[in-house]
């Protein structure tokens, strides 16, 4: 459980710190008045990236040179950012970015995660390519060394005196590295479905179903031959990891097209709750949940079915523009942290 959180030089924050004493914690206030920006520091210690900024010296305070975020909860994390230069602690020890992240688990909902049904593929490609990382090292590893090879295979059909000897021999270290991250994610898209059966019916939606979409045949070697030519054609690589997807169904209904926005809000909630789930089993360690504004638009009924996840949580951080939205029964158990004006 986070016990506390300190900001120095977080975004509008130049001093901030936060004590909790509590499961539930509710930040209540009006837009522009840092709640996000506290759910954002957790979500980065947790991390190493922020959920809506890819340059983190961008979530430095303007006029200052480096920000500090530090929370504490079983495990002291320390995160400092200047243009120069990021490093990452843990009880004060430096770790390298691949040794920090994922050592404090959370899983953070936010009104942007409605792009996992309404954004391009590549939306869908770095959500799962991140809960894998933060979960296993080794598929992290094999990330890196696919992305490796694949920049080099894509050097290589740009070449007008193409080597396809050693063409072969990088498309077959890639083809390694493919088959071990398809199986990973087949596995974890698999593993979120059975999830999602009982978390469907205790939110009362239809059933959620999560389907991968690959781009090549089960016989690897023989796709990446079938596509040669259109690679060299086209001087890059056109299946693999990178240009794979999966799709979202609500009733055997693909939800892009055919989930209204409610639907689509209450599906992407109950995602990150099967993603909880899972890492909860797989880690053997309880999961924090942030939740941005995570109660606009739902109705009385499906509020009640998620204020009993959250009340059954480990952890809570809760963001809301009025504490009107938030059910009596988290109400009753949480701190009311109130962020009334500008900081």
């Amino acid at each position: 459980m986070i016990k506390s959180l300190k900001l120095t030089n977080f975004r509008l924050f130049s001093k901030g710190e936060f004590k909790f004493d509590n499961s539930l914690v509710i930040f209540s206030g009006k837009n522009a008045t840092g709640k996000t920006t506290i759910l954002e520091a957790i979500y980065l210690a947790s991390t190493s990236k922020s959920h809506r900024e890819n340059d983190l010296t961008n979530l430095i305070k303007n006029g200052e040179k480096y920000l500090k975020l530090e929370v504490a909860a079983d495990n002291n994390y320390k995160i400092v950012i200047s243009n120069e230069e990021k490093s990452f602690s843990i009880n004060n020890s430096l770790k390298k970015n691949k040794e920090f992240v994922g050592d404090l688990n959370v899983v953070m909902f936010s009104p942007s995660d409605l792009d996992l049904i309404n954004g391009a593929k590549l939306v869908r490609r770095k959500f799962l390519d991140l809960e894998l990382s933060l979960i296993y090292k080794q598929y992290l590893k094999s990330l890196s060394e696919y992305k490796k090879y694949l920049s080099e295979r894509n050097e290589l059909l740009k070449n007008p005196n193409l080597d396809k000897v050693y063409l072969d021999v990088v498309t077959n270290e890639l083809i390694k590295r493919l088959e071990f991250i398809y199986n990973y994610r087949v596995s974890f898209i698999n593993e979120l479905n059975r999830y999602l059966v009982d978390i469907s019916k205790k939110l009362n939606v239809p059933l959620i179903n999560l389907k991968y979409v690959k781009t090549y045949s089960d016989d690897l070697e023989k796709s990446f031959k079938e596509k040669l030519d259109r690679d060299i054609f086209s001087k890059t690589t056109n299946i693999g990891a990178h240009r794979d997807d999966f799709e979202i169904y609500l009733d055997n209904l693909n939800a892009m097209v055919y989930a209204s926005e409610g639907q689509k809000r209450i599906i992407c909630i109950a995602i990150k709750l099967a993603l909880k789930e899972y890492i909860k089993n797989k880690l053997n360690k309880e999961v924090i949940l942030l939740l941005d504004d995570v109660f606009a638009t739902l109705d009385s009924e499906r509020i009640a079915s998620l204020t009993k996840y959250i009340v059954d949580s480990n952890q809570a951080f809760i963001t809301t523009t009025s504490v009107f939205e938030i059910p009596d029964e988290i109400i009753k158990k949480a701190i009311v942290i109130r962020m009334d004006r500008k900081v």
